[in-house]
């Protein structure tokens, strides 16, 4: 089973553990105003991205993702909501966002069910 962070610029395969930020050594580095994925030459808009901001933990044998940020000045969102220096639950479908104006990445799963779900409907915030 594989993972991918959409954006409708590009996307990006995720590893069992993905790291985002700033930061030159980060999976997806993601700049002040663009993110370059390693795969392909695909820039999205980015404002307000730490350094070492966020991590998504992915389980092929049973299609969870983990998203946990660190403690980012900026937020990481999920749907909308605000996840701060905590570990949620993502599930396939969900919108994350990484800084207070930053890209809108779509998780998607190959072969699960692509579900929306707000995280504070679901208890996850």
């Amino acid at each position: 089973t594989r993972a991918f962070l959409k954006s409708w610029e590009g996307c990006f395969r995720l590893k069992p553990r993905t790291t985002i930020g700033r930061h030159p050594g980060a999976d997806i580095a993601l700049q002040l105003l663009s993110v370059r994925f390693p795969c392909s030459p695909v820039d999205c808009r980015s404002a307000g991205v730490a350094d070492h901001h966020a991590a998504l933990q992915f389980a092929p044998s049973d299609n969870s993702c983990v998203l946990q940020d660190f403690n980012s000045l900026h937020g990481t969102f999920v749907n909308s909501c605000q996840v701060r220096n905590a570990a949620v639950t993502v599930s396939p479908g969900d919108i994350l966002r990484f800084g207070a104006g930053g890209a809108s990445f779509h998780l998607v799963v190959d072969g699960a069910t692509q579900v929306r779900m707000g995280a504070a409907a679901q208890g996850r915030v």
